[in-house]
């Protein structure tokens, strides 16, 4: 068998093997980007404010008043801690949200993180959060990429040689022309 057909043939194969890591680290790649203060890619985050019935200074900040808030909130999520961070002010802890509350007024501000779907595993992945064996994954599917590179680069014809080398040439000079002008 001729090596061309071969090359071909590996080629092949390996870009069925990569197709679901390329797609899940372009759409990770994607939305990691464009991280901003209004934009988390991995969670959803939802502020709201209400209020309750005011607490009496003279009130206890203990279990039984946080658990009155919460009542009050008809927040069922689990419980994780609670703070007292000025006289009057409480910080509640409970799973996916956090609860500021003025006792003297009521006025409750809320902030729910939530895990956005499919996005949050994507990237969880993508930026290695996972860690142990995942590395290796990574790392071979970065070799794997790169043999797909080679290979790609071996398939290019006569006919199309000099297309095949002006388009491989900017792929290394558009990010060196980036970095040339960001540094």
């Amino acid at each position: 068998m001729k090596w061309r057909r071969l090359n071909y043939i590996f080629h092949r194969d390996i870009g069925y093997l990569c197709i679901g890591l390329t797609l899940i680290y372009a759409i990770s790649g994607i939305v990691v980007n464009h991280i901003s203060h209004s934009f988390n890619p991995s969670y959803t985050i939802e502020h709201t404010e209400t209020t309750i019935q005011p607490v009496a200074k003279e009130t206890k900040a203990d279990m039984v008043l946080v658990d009155s808030i919460l009542q009050q909130l008809d927040e069922k999520g689990v419980f994780k801690n609670v703070a007292l961070l000025a006289p009057g002010k409480l910080r509640i802890f409970v799973e996916g949200n956090t609860i500021d509350v003025n006792m003297s007024d009521g006025k409750v501000k809320q902030e729910k993180v939530a895990k956005r779907p499919i996005l949050f595993e994507a990237n969880f992945l993508h930026l290695n959060k996972a860690k142990g064996i995942w590395t290796w994954v990574a790392d071979g599917y970065a070799v794997l990429l790169a043999i797909l590179a080679i290979t790609g680069f071996l398939m290019i014809r006569k006919n199309s040689r000099v297309r095949g080398l002006v388009l491989t040439g900017l792929g290394f000079v558009v990010p060196l022309v980036f970095l040339w002008i960001s540094l």
